[in-house]
């Protein structure tokens, strides 16, 4: 056989080989896994990161599992309905300290919640809301209240649970919490929202749990240099005025938690013992040692 020949055939045969030995981002090689959401501020990201296909460029597709409620979404957390959702950080907490095997990979955000009162009323800060009643969407049980229970109690001498009378619906702004943490405690605060799964889940598909992981900082990435998902993701909401877009991205942008770092970790332990100190064995009996993780970092 002629030499050029041979030589044409290697390479033809190799370059069958490489082509059979490549991976392809379709759709049939994606490993899919169980993703749970609830509307609201967390969504933002995993908006972004399906509609500009991210996730795909890792490999992945997300099974999505939504729910209006986040006590339903803790709950399939704590049970292994979902792979991997985002919840909050106290409740995650709590199911840890329960023996529930959840494990808290990453940070969302720190609290974009803020307290509102009328604009002549007498309630100028926390202080003022002895006697009265106060709105919380979540009720008495979530990580947002929980939040601004340590913040009442830390630094403003006033019990929640026992001086206000909570009223578990949207409330009538007092203090924005993330800034209000910061104010007194310094350095960075903690994310109330987190990204959560179980370690059985983590120990067989750890590669999914760290590609999710990078897909997530990437979507951050993103984010940064595409200002204009802002917007995308407030029409997506039906909210059309210029001014309350602004606010949405002048309110949520800062509060996005960008590095799963000892910087960050740190605070997230701070508060728990905060929350164990301050509120007690109602909300969290023990702190859990072993519940935030960072071997998933990117």
């Amino acid at each position: 056989m002629p030499r050029r020949l041979t030589n044409s055939l290697i390479i033809s045969a190799f370059m069958l080989y490489a082509c059979a030995s490549a991976p392809r981002p379709d759709a049939t090689s994606s490993r899919t896994f169980k993703l749970g959401l609830i509307p609201g501020a967390q969504e933002f990201v995993d908006f972004v990161m399906e509609g500009h296909g991210i996730l795909e460029q890792f490999g992945l597709k997300a099974d999505k599992v939504k729910s209006l409620s986040p006590a339903n979404l803790h709950l399939m957390l704590a049970e292994r309905k979902v792979d991997i959702g985002f919840g909050g950080f106290t409740t995650m907490a709590t199911a840890r300290s329960e023996g529930k095997d959840i494990i808290v990979i990453g940070g969302v955000f720190s609290p974009v919640n803020m307290v509102f009162v009328a604009k002549n009323s007498s309630i100028q800060s926390l202080r003022d809301l002895k006697g009265k009643k106060l709105g919380a969407f979540g009720g008495p049980g979530s990580t947002t209240f929980a939040f601004l229970a340590v913040i009442a109690r830390n630094w403003y001498g006033i019990d929640l649970f026992k001086e206000v009378n909570i009223v578990s619906a949207p409330g009538p702004a007092l203090l924005d919490l993330s800034a209000e943490y910061k104010a007194h405690q310094g350095g960075r605060a903690p994310a109330h929202v987190t990204v959560a799964t179980n370690e059985e889940f983590a120990k067989t598909h750890g590669d999914i749990v760290r590609d999710y992981m990078k897909a997530y900082k990437a979507t951050l990435e993103y984010i940064r240099a595409h200002p204009e998902v802002w917007d995308e993701y407030a029409q997506s909401i039906k909210m059309d005025n210029p001014e309350e877009r602004a606010l949405l991205r002048e309110k949520m942008g800062p509060n996005l938690v960008e590095k799963w770092d000892a910087d960050q970790i740190s605070p997230q332990n701070d508060y728990l013992k905060l929350v164990h100190d301050i509120i007690g064995e109602s909300v969290l009996k023990v702190v859990p040692q072993d519940l935030i993780r960072n071997e998933y970092n990117p």
